[in-house]
This record gives C-alpha cells, structure tokens and sequence, in this order.
C-alpha cells in the first residue's frame, strides 16, 4: 500500500476546496473512490488528521470498502503516540475482516501483531499473505523472525529465510540463519554462515555469531515462546532485539509513503 494518488484535473478544485474551513465536505457531492482519493492525497502530503477524517468518510459511504480501513491502520501508524498502535492495529483487523484475501492488509497486520508480540497471529495473518501471493521476500524474511524470535521454531525459520533469500540478497536472515542452527547446536552449520557473512564483508554480525559459538553461548528456548539465552534465561531475545530490528531497517509503514520491511543492520544481543 502507497499514499500515492492519481487526482483527475477536474477534481483539483473540488479537493482545494476541502482543506478550507469555509467549504464543508458536505457540500460537494463525490464518490467513495473520489473521497479515497481526497484521503490518500491527504495522507501523502503528511495531514494525518484530515486524512483520517476522509478516510472515514469513505467508510460512511460504503462500510465494507476495505482499502479505506487499511489506510486508516496506515494513518494512525504514522500519527503515532499512545493509541496510535492500538488503532492501526484495530484498522489492519477490520480491513482483513472485510476481505479476508486483502493481501497488503494482511501484510500490515502481521507486521503489527508482529510488532506487540502476538507472534502466533502474525504467524497466521503473514503466511496467509504468502499463499495468496508467492514470491513476497521480505514477508519470508519476517516470517523467518517471527518463527526465530518469536516462536522459537528454529527450522520453520530457517525455510522462510531461505525462501527470502532466494529472491533478495539479505545479510540479515543469514545471521538469523546462525542464530538457528546455534538453536539446533548445529556449530558447523552456524560457521557456514560466519563464513558467508565474512565474503559478504559483515565482520561484525560473522564475528557476534562466532564470538557465541567459540564462548558455548546456549540459546534455550520452548517451542511457541520467545528465544531466550542460557546466559540470561529470564531475557527475551525478541524483547531485545526488536528495538535494534526497528532501529535498523525494520519498518512497518510508518511513513506514509507506504510500507517498508527489511531486516538488515546489527542486532544487540
């Protein structure tokens, strides 16, 4: 999903006249597909709260007009503060409720459930989105974390960061296929990817994954649970490393230009 908009020139005048207080959007009469328009135009140009507000008209029009309450969930996202989350993550939900096979919103949902921890939904809204669209990369890569970090389901992980990678180069999903095998206590598999890390000249995470192995650093974890370490078995890895994800190239839409995803950069162990 992406604020962009194709306006026709006649409606030029009619969406000048809505951002002026003296002219109501009552006052024109236009179609759901015009006032999405309005909204995402809106929404490109960084006026959130008008946006919103048209989005919201659309659904007065026609309530079972999807899109609009997948851009809603991109709206609040961009706003932010404190409902924000809780309200994008409301809007995803009720975009999926009314077209449940809505791809892009399906995507956005996983991301959000992703993001407040609610890893077996996320689980469930992003490999839904694979099976409808094949070939999505960074929806593989994310559902690698999910199942890593998340569930600690470390061979899941490894075929969704392989599927991903088979399409895109990612520095990432190799450290994150490191971090699996570690999981496994495959060492010799984890050193392939220190290997691959290195020729790809990412000293840093082939040396954190080495620097594990060499120092018998355990990764414990309970199928369905968030990885821990055997150093700090009360620490989630995912409540650590998702700040360092987020920081570094994990992006759920928060501009609002459309959404972003990609898991690259060190991670703080």
């Amino acid at each position: 999903m992406s604020f962009q908009a194709k306006i026709p020139v006649g409606l030029f005048a009619v969406i000048i006249s809505l951002f002026f207080p003296l002219v109501s959007l009552n006052a024109v009469t236009l179609s759901k597909e015009q006032i999405f328009q309005v909204a995402t135009l809106a929404a490109r140009d960084g006026e959130y709260e008008k946006a919103a507000e048209f989005f919201k008209k659309v659904l007065e029009v026609d309530p079972h007009f999807a899109p609009a309450y997948n851009s809603l969930g991109l709206v609040y996202q961009a706003i932010g503060g404190d409902s924000g989350p809780a309200e994008s993550l409301r809007y995803y939900e009720l975009a999926v409720e009314v077209d449940p096979d809505y791809v892009e919103a399906l995507n956005n949902l996983g991301r959000a459930y992703y993001s407040a921890g609610k890893f077996v939904a996320a689980e469930q809204a992003l490999v839904k989105s694979l099976q409808l669209r094949p070939g999505q990369a960074d929806i593989d890569l994310i559902v690698g974390w999910v199942y890593l970090l998340g569930e600690s389901r470390a061979e899941q992980a490894i075929k969704y960061f392989e599927q991903g990678l088979a399409l895109v180069n990612d520095d990432m999903a190799h450290y994150g296929i490191g971090l699996a095998h570690l999981l496994l206590d495959e060492k010799f598999k984890v050193f392939d990817q220190i290997t691959e890390l290195r020729h790809r000249h990412k000293e840093e995470l082939a040396g954190r994954l080495e620097a594990m192995v060499r120092s018998n650093v355990k990764l414990s974890s309970t199928i369905g649970q968030p990885l821990v370490t055997g150093i700090d078995p009360g620490v989630s890895i995912f409540d650590k490393q998702l700040q360092a994800l987020t920081a570094n190239g994990f992006r759920a839409g928060n501009d609002a230009k459309g959404i972003q995803v990609r898991l690259k950069g060190p991670l703080d162990e």
